[in-house]
């Protein structure tokens, strides 16, 4: 089978790390205090106090559906007719375009190691992506993107034997064997 025409599509959900829980909590404590600074100027002025508690409210409402959306996060990884592409997508609705990058073009893919970590960092690493559900992650893999004139992008995803196949497939000189 022609590894052109092969896609891939894997979707991993980071919003159940350690790391994201921990920013959600923050979330809801800063908008705590942001109600609660409204709360205390409402309080100094009780002539005005029903429309500045209602314009605390309001706000809080606001500031929370805005900035929720942040904090549930997911990342796709995807194959694409010899394309890699990585995506980081908030509540299931907006996406970010992290990485393409074409697979002749991938200069490492590696079990996350130390050895290989240390060797890709070793590689003028110009940005590097966690796309993990935790970290540490079952089956934690690597790769290295980085074309002529392109810039090097340092992956941390979770493979399954179907990508690391395309992966092997599509450029066996950079792909590392899993000790």
């Amino acid at each position: 089978m022609n590894n052109n025409s092969q896609t891939y599509e894997k979707v991993v959900n980071a919003s159940n790390s350690s790391k994201e829980k921990l920013k959600r909590i923050t979330a809801v404590l800063l908008y705590s205090v942001f109600f609660a600074v409204w709360l205390i100027f409402a309080l100094n002025n009780p002539d005005i106090l029903v429309p500045i508690i209602v314009a605390g409210v309001l706000c809080t409402v606001m500031l929370v559906l805005i900035s929720w959306k942040y904090l549930i996060v997911e990342y796709e990884y995807a194959i694409w007719y010899g394309s890699f592409e990585l995506a980081k997508i908030y509540s299931k609705k907006k996406r970010k375009n992290l990485v393409s990058a074409e697979l002749c073009d991938l200069l490492l893919v590696a079990p996350a190691t130390e050895e290989y970590i240390s060797r890709a960092e070793h590689m003028e690493i110009d940005k590097k992506h966690l796309a993990l559900s935790s970290a540490k992650a079952e089956n934690m893999w690597l790769l290295v993107t980085g074309g002529k004139d392109m810039p090097r992008n340092l992956v941390f995803f979770e493979a399954d034997d179907r990508m690391l196949t395309i992966l092997r497939q599509a450029n066996p000189s950079v792909f590392v064997k899993k000790i």
